[in-house]
């Protein structure tokens, strides 16, 4: 059993704009979903845990088909654990009275659905290291290390206070422990005491 970590998905069937804004090698969403679910079940089995921090489903002013991107959670094999976005903020409010337990007892008990839980934010330890997973980096807890999404490639993979594991920066894949421990390596003995790296 395998955590496996990846942020800012955008699935949907009307999300194609996403693979322009983010220059995503795909010539349409349906190729880009079978593609990521492909990589998904491809390294995660069916008893690791996926926790997708944030923004697995599109939603914006003019892309409304929330619900097909969450039914791509029937395609993974994986278990996965959803921690709601920017995007998932504005289904909440537009389609569930900013109720966010009514968001989450539907995406849990819809049978067109496929997620273990569903949570604003939530600690995890990975190899006895203790971090906090919330999508937005400003939202990050400063007494621990952080996983986070919202910024595509925006800021990088790396800030003083944790990792960034949006899908783009990854080339689709998801991180695992062993590329957190990797990207804890890199920032220890590089990352944190180079002083040209936060210019």
């Amino acid at each position: 059993m395998s955590n496996w970590y990846t942020a800012d998905t955008h699935f949907g069937s009307d999300s194609n704009d996403i693979l322009i804004r983010d220059m995503r090698p795909f010539k349409n969403i349906a190729e880009y979903t079978e593609e990521q679910v492909r990589i998904w079940n491809g390294q995660a089995s069916s008893d690791d845990t996926i926790y997708v921090i944030g923004d697995f489903c599109n939603y914006n002013h003019h892309e409304k088909d929330y619900e097909s991107g969450l039914a791509v959670s029937k395609l993974v094999n994986a278990h996965i654990v959803y921690i709601i976005g920017n995007s998932e903020e504005r289904v909440i409010n537009d389609h569930f009275g900013g109720d966010f337990n009514r968001f989450r007892d539907y995406c849990l008990m819809n049978p067109e659905f496929k997620f273990d839980d569903v949570l604003k934010n939530t600690y995890l330890d990975i190899n006895g290291i203790r971090f906090f997973l919330t999508h937005r980096p400003v939202n990050h807890d400063k007494d621990c290390l952080n996983l986070f999404g919202h910024v595509h490639r925006g800021i990088g993979l790396w800030r003083p206070f944790g990792f960034n594991v949006g899908t783009d920066l990854n080339h689709f894949q998801l991180f695992g422990d062993d590329d957190i421990m990797f990207l804890m390596k890199q920032k220890k003995e590089y990352w944190d005491i180079d002083p040209d790296i936060n210019c």
